[in-house]
């Protein structure tokens, strides 16, 4: 796909959030600094206090108790999916099935077939839908793609990415509740294994372990992954809730690399461009307004002026692409959990 062109259309969005928990808020939050661009017309939750509170803090126009008053509201351009993994699916055919674009918050679903349906009835129905990767709609990891389409480190070799922190809530919080789809993968991994899918594809082969938390779902995930190439690429990817991880990526070709510290929302990315190891780099900087979650919006508005069903910048065939990564890399680990109880089993391997 082609990147975007702006359009020229400037007409404002109207925007509807579905549910009200941290997230919602960091990104109404985000939407509040883009009002000739936005409208913050509608929120809904399950309970209308929790709207009409949502919607007192943040400015919308109307608060409603349940998700399909938002999803029948024809006054609303695009709903913001928020709620747990294990409710996208349901909640998005809602919205599209009432004429609804949406934005939904990564993962896109809690299954590749889930994935699957998701995208067959917006195309179906010709209204846009998005995985919610602010990462790949940053200008900085934008330009670790170009960067690498444009041979400035050679041919693409490794890719190492990892993303952690040591999480101590209780077993019902959606990270550790089997019921939200919790787990370590669709939460956290779904970043490397993105940045990974930028810029090197879907993996050939996935060789992965890990553990499970007591509730059953993944804690600690690490894959070792090949992609297509000659000879091919490799990559390293972890994920857990178990301890604190540097969120960095390093991204090696044949002559050079690529640094990017907090790669999730990086405000730093340095190039060193040779293999001495004394090189010094070319170090790009940007700053992101708010949460950083105002480039999103930005491109799901700029589509949806275009008449774009889909997003250059986080297509559905990536976002398709990482639910198959992502689920090869769980059975993997449900696979060492089992040999670790002495069950058996060999590690998944696309």
């Amino acid at each position: 796909m082609s990147e975007p062109t702006p359009s020229s259309e400037p007409r404002r969005i109207r925007w509807g959030v579905l549910s009200t928990g941290h997230i919602a808020g960091v990104f109404a939050r985000d939407l509040a600094l883009l009002p000739e661009e936005a409208e913050l017309t509608a929120v809904a939750s399950r309970g209308l206090d929790k709207a009409e509170a949502f919607a007192a803090e943040h400015g919308f126009a109307r608060a409603y108790g349940s998700y399909a008053e938002l999803a029948d509201d024809d006054e609303v351009d695009v709903v913001y999916i928020a709620s747990p993994h294990s409710d996208h699916l349901a909640s998005a055919r809602l919205c599209l099935e009432a004429g609804r674009a949406v934005l939904v918050e990564k993962s896109l679903t809690a299954s590749v077939a889930e994935a699957e349906e998701l995208i067959g009835l917006a195309r179906e129905r010709g209204l846009f839908c998005m995985e919610a990767v602010w990462m790949r709609t940053n200008p900085l990891i934008r330009r670790v793609a170009q960067a690498l389409r444009d041979g400035e480190i050679g041919a693409l070799r490794h890719i190492e990415a990892g993303f952690g922190f040591a999480f101590d809530g209780p077993d019902e919080h959606r990270l550790l509740n089997p019921e939200l789809a919790g787990g370590a993968l669709l939460d956290l991994g779904v970043y490397p294994v993105h940045l990974a899918n930028l810029v090197a594809g879907e993996p050939t082969a996935i060789h992965g372990t890990g553990h499970l938390a007591s509730t059953g779902v993944d804690a600690h995930a690490v894959a070792a992954m090949t992609f297509a190439g000659q000879p091919p690429v490799t990559g390293a990817l972890t994920c857990t809730l178990e301890t604190t991880l540097p969120t960095s990526a390093v991204v090696y070709g044949t002559e050079g690399r690529i640094e990017i510290d907090n790669f999730i929302k990086p405000d730093e990315v340095r190039i060193y461009r040779g293999n001495d190891r004394e090189t010094s780099p070319e170090v790009l900087i940007t700053q992101l307004p708010g949460g950083g979650y105002t480039l999103q919006a930005q491109e799901v508005m700029r589509c949806l002026r275009a008449g774009e069903l889909e997003s250059p910048l986080v297509p559905w065939e990536d976002s398709l692409a990482c639910m198959r990564t992502l689920e090869t890399w769980r059975a993997a680990v449900d696979a060492a959990a089992t040999r670790a109880l002495g069950g058996g089993g060999s590690s998944n391997e696309e």
